[in-house]
This record gives C-alpha cells, sequence and structure tokens, in this order.
C-alpha cells in the first residue's frame, strides 16, 4: 500500500527540529506575516531561508502558509513574499485568498500551491475547480467522512490532505466569523481569539435549557482530532498527506505526535500495522481535549465535543481519598504511575481545578521517586481539595524529557551516502560524496599525495577519518574508489576535502531555485494589477428572504432585486415554491436571483443545481455559496451568476479571479471597512454589494449544537429526534449576549450574530463607496420585518441618489430604537497584516 507523506506543524524553530528529526516527510510553517496563526512565534526571512535548507538537507519538503485573507492595499506585499518563498526554495505555498490565487498563477507560475482547509472545499466540484485554476493540492474540509473524501479522490487528479491529529473547529474553516465581529480578531486574518473555547448556555424562550446546565459550560469546543487507528483506511482511499495540526503547540508535543505516526506509517509499509497501547497513552498524555474521530464515519453528534473543558485534560490519574489541611498532603488511589517532576491537575468540586508540580512524593510515609498503582501515593497540594475529587496528569516528566532529548541532543535523521575517493601518488586526492537521490558533491586535497614514510593511508583509515560527520545528518555507509597502498596525504587535508565535498551536496540537497530575474517578474505582474476607478451612483436595492411572503413583503416596500433561498430555515422552498417566487417578482419587473447554500456536499450539489435548472430555466440568476457551485453552475447555459459573501471576496482580485469563471458579480466580505469597500468598488472589474442590514450569520456547522447538546445517548442511537424544530433557540455568552441558532434542513447549525447590523444612519457614506448593491438579510424574519426594513432603506437610498433632505439617524431610530445593533467591520481601523497584534496565549 502507498504511504502518504506525514506532514507536521513547525511554529517554531525548535518545533521545527522536533517535526524534522521524528520522522516528518514535510512541514508546514509560517512567516510574520499573512499566516492563519499569527500568536505562534513563526520565522523571520532570515530564518524561514536558513528552515527551508535545514529541512531539505535532510530531505524534507517545506510548506510555506499564506493562509490568509489579503486587503487590497496588501496585495503587492503578498505577491512579493510569494515570490520570496519561491525564490528561497520551499517546496509549495499555503493559500486562502482567491485573488492571491491569481496572482499568483499569473506572477509565479513555477511555485506550487495549495489550497489551504480556509477554501471551504468540500466536494470534487470545488476541488477540481480549483485545480483548473492551477492548484495542485487541496486541504480538505474536516467536515467530510472518508467515503466522501474517496470520492474527491477519485473524480479529480489532485494530491489530498487531511487532517488527522490535534485541534478541530466547531466551523467548517473560513466561514467562521465569531471571533471577529464579536472582538475585532479576525481568524480569516490570523488572529482568531477562540471565543468557541468560551462558556455558553443553551437557552430558549423560556431561559436556560436543563440539558444545556447538565451538558457542561463548553458548548461549542471540541475535542481534538486522532485518526492514529484508522491510517490504513486512509491510505487505501488515496489520500497523498496525513496532516498533523499545532503550530501553536510546544516543540514537545510535535516531537511526540511525529514520532508517532511515524512508527505507525513505518508499520502500514510493512504490512504489519497496528497502534500500540503505550503510544495511544502518549498521544493522550502530550496533549488532548478528548479525541474523537471527527466526522470520519458520520456525523458524530455529541461525542465531537469536550462541553465540560476547553483545555488539555491530560490522563486520569486516580482520586483523592484524604487531604491533610495541616500538612498539605493529598492522598491519591493510583491508577496510573506517578513520578517526581509530573504535573498534575485536582478537578474539585468548588474553585475550578488545583495544579501541582509534584516536588514530593510519599508512599506509605516515605519519599520515593515514583509510585505505581495500585498505591496510595501523598501529594503537596494547596487548595479546596476534598475526598472523591478526580485527579489527572496534566504534564508526564519522562515523556517530556524524552521528546526534548529527541530535537535537542545529537542528530537523529541518518542519511547514507557513498564515499568515493580517487587517491593516487603525486596527484590531490579526490573526495566525491553521492546520496541515494543521485545528488554529489566533490572535494579535493590541496597537497598531492606522497609516499609514506609511515603510516600509510588504507581504507580503514580513510573510512574513519572520512566518517567524520558529526553535526550532519550524514553518514558514511560505502566507501570505494581508486586507492592506491602506501600513499600519505595530511588528515587536515581530507578532513578540508570531505567538508568541501559535503557543502557542496548540501547546497545540492536544498534546491534553491535561480532567483527569478526582475524584468521577468515586472513583465509577468504587469496587466495584473487593476487601476481601473469606476462606481456606482444608484445602487440597487436587495433583499434577502426564506418564504413567499417576505418576497411579497420585498416587492411591496421597493426592492429591485430579490434573494430567495431557506438555508437557515426550516422547510426550505420547494420547486413549486421556487416557480412561486419567480411569478411574483417577474410581474413587478424585478429581478430573482436564487440562494444556494455555502455548503453543498457531493450528493446534494447534484440535486440542487436539477433543481434550480427546472426551477429557473434560461436567464435565472442564482447566488453562489462554494466555488463547487460556481463550477458547477458555470457548465449550465443560461445561469446568471452571483457570488455570494461566504466566498470571502476581500480584494479586487478576487473579483477578477470570479470573473474569469463567468461569475457576474459579488457579495464582498462582512470582514471589510468603508475604505477597503471603496478601494474594492473602485476597482473590480464585476458588480459588487455589500450588506447593510440585517443578522448575520457567523458560524457554519456541520455539528447539530441543539440536537448534540438535547440529544441523550439512547435517543442519539436511534437517530435524531429533531428536538431543534419547534423552537428559537439561542446561545447566551458571559456577558449575557445571544446569538440565534438555526438548523438548517441540511441539519447543519447556523450561529447568528447577538447584534443586527445596521447601517441605514450612514446610508450616504456607504453609497458613497461605489457599490453597485445594498443587500438586506432578512433570511430569517417574518414579512413584517421585511417590509418596514426594506420600506426604511427604500427611503433613505432615494433620498441619498436625489439629493434630498433627510434625517438618516432619526429614520434609523425610528426603526430600529438604536438597541442591540452593531456597523460590524464598516468603522473599524484597517490594519495591515504586519499590524494586526496577535491574541494572548492564554
Amino acid at each position: 500500500m502507498r504511504v502518504p507523506e506525514l506532514l507536521a506543524p513547525a511554529g517554531s524553530r525548535e518545533a521545527l527540529t522536533a517535526a524534522v528529526q521524528n520522522g516528518a516527510d514535510a512541514v508546514y510553517l509560517g512567516g510574520a506575516s499573512f499566516n492563519a496563526r499569527r500568536s505562534a512565534p513563526n520565522f523571520s526571512a532570515a530564518e524561514l531561508e536558513r528552515a527551508i535548507t535545514y529541512a531539505h538537507i535532510r530531505g524534507v519538503k517545506v510548506y510555506v502558509t499564506v493562509n490568509t485573507l489579503v486587503a487590497e492595499e496588501e496585495m503587492e506585499e503578498a505577491l512579493r513574499f510569494l515570490r520570496f518563498v519561491y525564490e528561497s526554495g520551499a517546496d509549495a505555498a499555503i493559500i486562502q485568498d482567491i485573488g492571491l490565487l491569481r496572482l499568483a498563477r499569473g506572477a509565479l507560475p513555477e511555485l506550487q500551491l495549495h489550497a489551504s482547509t480556509q477554501m471551504t472545499v468540500h466536494n470534487a466540484e470545488g476541488a477540481a475547480f480549483l485545480g483548473e485554476a492551477g492548484i495542485s493540492r487541496v486541504i480538505l474540509a474536516r467536515e467530510l467522512t472518508l467515503n466522501e473524501i474517496k470520492v474527491i479522490k477519485e473524480t479529480t487528479a489532485l494530491e489530498i490532505e487531511v487532517f488527522v491529529h490535534g485541534a478541530l473547529c466547531v466551523c467548517y474553516s473560513g466561514q467562521c466569523l465569531l471571533s471577529s465581529m464579536v472582538g475585532g480578531r479576525s481568524g480569516n486574518r490570523g488572529v482568531c481569539a477562540q471565543p468557541c473555547r468560551l462558556p455558553y448556555t443553551l437557552v430558549d424562550e423560556k431561559g436556560a435549557v436543563p440539558e444545556s446546565e447538565a451538558a457542561g459550560e463548553y458548548l461549542l469546543s471540541t475535542r481534538d482530532l486522532n485518526y492514529a487507528r484508522h491510517i490504513p483506511a486512509l491510505a487505501a482511499a488515496g489520500i497523498d498527506a496525513l496532516k498533523i495540526e499545532g503550530r501553536m503547540k510546544r516543540p514537545e508535543y510535535v516531537a511526540t505526535v511525529v514520532r508517532i505516526y511515524r512508527c505507525l506509517l513505518e508499520r502500514l509499509a510493512a504490512g504489519n500495522f497496528f497502534v500500540a497501547p503505550e503510544e495511544s497513552a502518549a498521544l493522550a498524555q502530550i496533549f488532548n481535549r478528548g479525541f474523537s474521530t471527527g466526522y470520519l464515519f458520520g456525523r458524530p453528534g455529541r461525542s465531537l465535543m469536550n462541553m465540560q473543558r476547553p483545555s488539555n485534560r491530560g490522563v486520569p490519574l486516580g482520586r483523592v481519598i484524604a487531604y491533610d489541611r495541616s500538612g498539605r498532603l493529598a492522598e491519591i488511589k493510583l491508577t496510573l504511575p506517578l513520578r517526581l517532576g509530573d504535573t498534575v491537575e485536582f478537578w474539585v468540586s468548588e474553585g475550578g481545578r488545583v495544579v501541582t508540580r509534584v516536588e514530593r512524593l510519599l508512599v506509605e510515609g516515605r519519599e520515593v521517586l515514583h509510585a505505581s498503582p495500585p498505591a496510595v501515593a501523598e501529594v503537596a497540594a494547596v487548595g479546596g481539595i476534598r475526598p472523591g475529587d478526580r485527579v489527572f496528569k496534566t504534564e508526564d516528566a519522562a515523556l517530556v524529557h524524552d521528546a526534548r532529548t529527541s530535537f535537542s541532543g545529537a542528530e537523529r535523521k541518518e542519511i547514507p551516502l557513498r564515499f568515493r575517493v580517487t587517491l593516487s601518488e603525486d596527484q590531490p586526492c579526490m573526495v566525491r560524496v553521492e546520496d541515494r537521490e543521485g545528488n554529489c558533491g566533490e572535494g579535493f586535497t590541496h597537497t598531492p599525495a606522497v609516499r609514506a614514510g609511515n603510516q600509510p593511508l588504507t581504507r580503514e583509515t580513510l573510512k574513519a577519518q572520512l566518517g567524520r560527520l558529526g553535526g550532519t545528518p550524514f553518514r558514511l555507509a560505502e566507501l570505494d574508489g581508486p586507492i592506491a597502498e602506501g600513499l600519505f596525504i595530511p588528515k587536515s587535508e581530507l578532513n578540508a576535502a570531505r567538508r568541501a565535498a559535503v557543502n557542496q551536496l548540501e547546497r545540492k540537497r536544498s534546491r534553491v531555485p535561480e532567483k527569478l530575474p526582475d524584468a521577468v517578474f515586472a513583465k509577468r505582474v504587469r496587466g495584473l494589477f487593476l487601476t481601473a476607478v469606476h462606481g456606482v451612483s444608484k445602487p440597487f436595492l436587495s433583499v434577502a428572504c426564506a418564504d413567499l411572503a417576505g418576497v411579497s413583503a420585498a416587492l411591496e416596500a421597493g426592492a429591485d432585486r430579490i434573494y430567495y433561498g431557506g438555508e437557515f430555515r426550516e422547510g426550505g422552498p420547494d420547486q413549486e415554491d421556487l416557480a412561486e417566487a419567480a411569478a411574483r417578482v417577474s410581474s413587478k419587473n424585478r429581478e430573482l436571483y436564487f440562494l444556494t447554500p455555502r455548503i453543498t456536499k457531493d450528493n446534494e450539489l447534484k440535486v440542487l443545481v436539477d433543481g434550480l435548472r427546472t426551477a429557473g430555466g434560461g436567464g435565472a440568476g442564482v447566488v453562489a455559496g462554494n466555488l463547487g457551485l460556481v463550477r458547477a453552475l458555470g457548465r449550465e447555459t443560461g445561469f446568471i451568476i452571483w457570488a455570494d459573501y461566504y466566498l470571502n471576496v476581500f480584494n479586487t482580485q478576487a473579483a477578477a479571479f470570479l470573473q474569469d469563471h463567468r461569475v457576474k458579480g459579488a457579495a464582498l466580505s462582512p470582514e471589510l471597512n468603508l475604505y477597503r469597500v471603496a478601494a474594492a468598488a473602485s476597482r473590480s472589474p464585476l458588480p459588487v454589494e455589500v450588506v447593510a442590514h440585517g443578522l448575520l450569520p457567523l458560524m457554519a456547522l456541520e455539528y447539530c449544537v441543539v440536537g448534540g447538546i438535547m440529544e441523550d445517548q439512547t435517543e442519539s442511537e436511534r437517530g435524531c429526534a429533531v428536538k431543534c424544530r419547534g423552537k428559537s433557540y439561542a446561545l447566551k455568552d458571559r456577558m449575557g449576549a445571544l446569538f440565534p441558532v438555526y438548523t438548517g434542513t441540511d441539519c447543519r447549525a447556523y450561529i447568528f450574530n447577538s447584534r443586527e447590523l445596521v447601517m441605514l444612519a450612514h446610508l450616504p457614506a456607504l453609497v458613497s463607496t461605489g457599490v453597485a448593491g445594498l443587500r438586506i438579510e432578512a433570511r430569517t424574519r417574518d414579512a413584517a420585518y421585511v417590509f418596514r426594513v426594506t420600506s426604511a432603506y427604500r427611503k433613505g437610498l432615494d433620498a441619498v441618489v436625489t439629493g434630498a433632505a433627510l434625517d438618516f439617524t432619526g429614520l434609523e431610530e425610528e426603526l430600529t430604537g438604536k438597541e442591540n445593533i452593531t456597523r460590524g467591520h464598516y468603522f473599524r481601523p484597517a490594519r495591515r497584516q504586519a499590524d494586526l497584534e496577535p491574541p494572548s496565549s492564554g
């Protein structure tokens, strides 16, 4: 069976060394900007070059993460960084921004590009679309099952990469706006504050749901992925690379996880696959929030989550049977070994957690270095500890020591070399080294060989001298060549020739390409950047509705364009509803676009396109929610494709990319401020719109929040009881803010902002950006709301266009009362990637 590549995280130089020394085939790492883990130490330009050289010499590939959205004013800098990545010898760049993809393919066709999981690729159409656009590898969404992954692999010619171990986002990657909208720290810009790891309570119309309080506080906190036991199935599915998450993790974690997965892959190659108990124990001990196989075998329900604890839980060590408050000693009935230097955590019933490092360990009153079950061990600890409290070992000192030794001690990588020595009298000695890939290097002595008075060179002495390769990953595996007897050359000369040969070999293994001539690069870039300045003086007013009553209300109130679809509500529109909506809109001589979901698995996509073809006929407008739909709809004749804001159109290059693929217009990312909206609108080759009003969806989840909390185990085994239907639910945070939760007909959950976006008071500023359209998001609202809000915006927009006097602030207050509203990102400062501060590690 073909063995997949093992891809490891390298958030720091130490983590890079840990990954390489413990058997990674490739590493992924980021520079100071444009990467999705800004809180990691990362690498400066000089450090990045050294990292690539270090890895390549040891036969390890390097993929550089450039996996954030890029603002208009950052595009040239991002492209220069990609050029630097290429010229430094990186094997690929991992990217998210479709605009940067367009630039990179035009300016740097030699650079291999991988599609980040932030691109939300979850169907074969989307993968194929990116392949046609120049992507060589796709990192799939973590919400796919093994069968769905297999279909994508079988129907595309792309390399497929999947996450197999580490942290799991509860939301589809690339679709989360929670940290961005609530705290101004965008996950799409590399500074996610992880609000999903904070406490929430599920509430309905009556208050807190009892099942929520019983489930735990951390309702959005997932367990960690662990696919260790399923590597044979992943390999059989044709997956090309197995990815370990963890650029924020310490190097000891990287060393431990990579070492174990390397062993598993070697057993797979040998046809003797198994996971040893001590390996499972080590994976759990080094870090875990509880483990899960995620969606690999279907929707896991509540077993995906760890609602009791959002951080490392360690492994169960035992229970407290007594606590001496005067002596501050806890007696623990052990279920695992305990040693001096280990760190333990008491889960006390009051006051949270008590953490202590074991500095003193007693068994039966005697001080010991270690204790094993079923002994009762006494450990010094201070806090509200009581008998019955559970105890967890959160750090095993011996495991951490062994891990640290693996990357801080002697070189562990071994690359065998063949030495060929040419030694003849009166000639300089030539030392030639060659690796198994055919890379070679040569060195020569400065002085010729002479007849030895005593101690002539022999094969044995040559082997001993040339084999001194300390500080390198190389070892002398073979020595041959024409070696005359009875000759002498000083050892210092041999050492110098060996060093010269090895240095030359290292340069060849480094695989640094030739610098791209500035003139060539400039010629390629010329014409890629868009400079045309234009705008729209009279934008259209669009309204997104979920039902026919909303459609009629929007038309009556003056909407120019209707977006119709029910992704966020029960019982989405059927064929008759679509046809009726088309008739109503046509009778008013307005535009109709059918909305599509941002997530459409392969089995859903074909049904959706068939339905749109039947309902729309020729000339139907469709708002595409994902790249797969862009491709599928683009093959059809008659569809007018508009890209939704789910596609993260963050710059004019992204708009140009979509235009290249038959898209006629796009909604801009709601993470843009007014300055960036104006920059995009003025240069975009496509008409663009923005969301001006409504509740914005902040998260799209394959996991049903309501079902996961309210379903008991018996119900889960029988199947979903659909308890999410018929009631309104929300997640309540620590500050009392309510985030509405909707479950679509696809049983995916959507979490909305606690505050409604309202830009009515600032309508003149929004119109002055030159956007082609303003959207009202009303898919979760009734017809009365649709009519009231659309009427207000119609009145305001007409006043802006005609120059009529209007109190916009008063109009907004009349509509909303100025309660619980937000301006989104529109008035937030335009901060460049280099100026973004990463969130604190806490």
